[in-house]
This record gives C-alpha cells, structure tokens and sequence, in this order.
C-alpha cells in the first residue's frame, strides 16, 4: 500500500492490508486521508527459502514470526470514535443521553449494564464500582481504537409461549 505522509510517501507492506481495507466501515477511497491503525499482531510459521545464485530452491526451514493485524478507515472516523468513547467513559452521561448523541453505543450500553448486573455479586461497594469502572474503560479504549462495536441482540420470543402475565382473557364480549 502506498500513503502520503507528512514525511513523503511511503510503502506499507503486510498481508493484512487486503482484508483491513475489504472489512472496512467507511471504504476510502484513493486521494482521501485515511488512518492506519496497527491493531495487533498473531503468531505464524512461515516457509523461509534459501536460493542458489541461480535463484533455485536449495533449503527451506519453518520460520516462527508475526504477522500484524491491521485498520483502515478515513481519518473522521477515528474522531467520531474518540467522541463516543469519551461519552461513555463519562459516568455521568445516562445511558439514554449517549444514545441520542451516539446511537452506535446501544450494544455497549447494553453490555455496560450487563456488567452492572455482574458487579452485584461482590460483596465490596468499592470492588463493584471498581470492576464497573475498569469495564467501562476497557469498552472505550476498543471503540476509541476503530474495533467493532457491541451489536444488539434481540432473542425473538416462541410464538406459542405466552408470558404468564399476558395470558388471553376469557369472556363475553
């Protein structure tokens, strides 16, 4: 991949590039500023080849090494992502308040309450407001850094259960 960077241009070359720039959000394009994130890297062995001077194959040994994982989106993705992290970093903005400025984070919510839920089973005030906390951070720092938001999911309810609080009522009508 070639970029432009404030210091010239330059190559980037990693197997992943095909696929950060295929599962792309906001799909760049050429000539628009984009964000390349190093995301991580996973271990890998690879076949290293040694050639004669002719170029022929004369060995091969498995070679233990990283392949590095990567994201790519335009740059004012990253400064929404910053903004919704930001919201929900902040304890003091409702659930219902960051939703209506960043609806994305309705999974993360969800998510966030579920760990809410969690924290009740430790006996310490301060471990729960503790490991809420730690929780919510750890949320933030993966939206902040372009990772994929908690999706919501709904359970579909069995058409033929009814909830014992709405069975049909009987009568004369």
């Amino acid at each position: 991949m070639r970029i432009e960077t404030e210091g010239g241009k330059r190559e980037i070359w990693g197997l992943d590039l095909e696929r950060a720039m295929s599962k792309s959000l906001t799909q760049p394009q050429i000539g628009e500023e984009v964000t390349l994130q190093r995301t991580g890297r996973e271990p890998v062995t690879v076949k290293r080849h040694e050639r004669s001077s002719d170029g022929r194959v004369v060995a091969s040994q498995e070679v233990k090494t990283f392949r590095n994982r990567w994201i790519i989106e335009r740059s004012d993705f990253f400064e929404r992502r910053a903004a919704a992290a930001g919201v929900l970093r902040d304890p003091a903005i409702a659930p219902q308040q960051g939703m209506r400025t960043h609806p994305e984070l309705a999974g993360t919510y969800l998510n966030l309450r579920a760990a809410e839920i969690a924290a009740r089973t430790m006996r310490d005030a301060a471990d729960q407001q503790r490991f809420v906390t730690l929780v919510r951070n750890a949320m933030a720092d993966q939206i902040e850094r372009g990772e994929p938001l908690q999706p919501v999911r709904l359970r579909e309810r069995d058409s033929r259960s009814v909830p014992r609080d709405r069975e049909p009522i009987q009568g004369r009508g």
